[in-house]
């Protein structure tokens, strides 16, 4: 894969970089087989005061987004990497977490939020590599999903205004349920793939937010995707929802 930090202090800027990291990388299209990896964070905030620009919330997503879109658009599977307390102070916006791939760096055990890949730690050791090195675990098989995607060979990741809370597959018993929140400013539906699995309650919506009861009527074994989609938006699927 290829990680790229970013001193950009504007749109345009990412854009730039953009460029520079697709003419350095385009010779390895085809091989390469994890993510193009966009890290904005503390020093590039500091970098850009001291150009005299105090990046917003809104700029630093706005800048995550000029990187990122343009690999995108270029056939490139680009994923975002950052950390709790970026997610925490709103530093990207949900659609932004919501169309790309997150690569999470949490020390504090299992990830607390969802993510395809989660840096574990930064005192690892690996043959051949003196000192420490950062450890991470990939919970999806890029590989595979790079390689069966259409988009130049690579997955073609749709844009979604929905955000939603759970990214993870999720196992329940029958009779059970789970409660699944979703934001837009649009009516959302919930739908599964797979009749006879799940039954899904919604709930009043309050402002952009709205609740969806997934009750598990299937049996054991069954499996079923859930798919989220909001006016003029096709079907995204989300997770998977097992009955054990």
């Amino acid at each position: 894969g290829v990680y790229w930090f970013s001193y950009a202090v504007s749109v345009a800027d990412a854009q730039k970089e953009a460029e520079v990291c697709k003419s350095i990388i385009e010779k390895y299209k085809g091989k390469i087989s994890f993510p193009i990896a966009f890290d904005y964070e503390y020093e590039s905030i500091a970098y850009a005061k001291q150009q005299g620009i105090n990046p917003t919330n809104a700029l630093i997503d706005s800048i995550a987004r000029g990187f990122m879109d343009s690999l995108h658009g270029e056939g490139w599977f680009a994923n975002l990497y950052t950390n709790n307390d970026f997610i925490r102070s709103g530093k990207f916006s949900s659609a932004t977490i919501q169309a790309y791939d997150i690569w999470l760096a949490d020390y504090s055990g299992e990830p607390d939020y969802p993510c395809g890949i989660q840096q574990t730690g930064s005192k690892g050791t690996v043959m051949g590599i003196s000192g420490n090195v950062d450890m991470n675990i990939a919970y999806k098989d890029y590989p595979a999903i790079i390689q069966a995607g259409g988009y130049n060979g690579y997955e073609k990741q749709q844009i979604t205004s929905v955000a939603i809370d759970t990214t993870m597959d999720i196992s329940y018993g029958h009779g059970q349920y789970y409660v699944v929140k979703t934001t837009c400013p649009n009516q959302v539906t919930i739908t599964a793939g797979t009749g006879g699995v799940v039954t899904i309650v919604p709930m009043p919506r309050t402002g952009n937010d709205q609740l969806f009861a997934l009750v598990a009527v299937g049996q054991s074994g069954d499996e079923t995707g859930i798919y989220t989609a909001a006016p003029n938006e096709k079907a995204l699927k989300r997770f998977v929802f097992r009955i054990i």
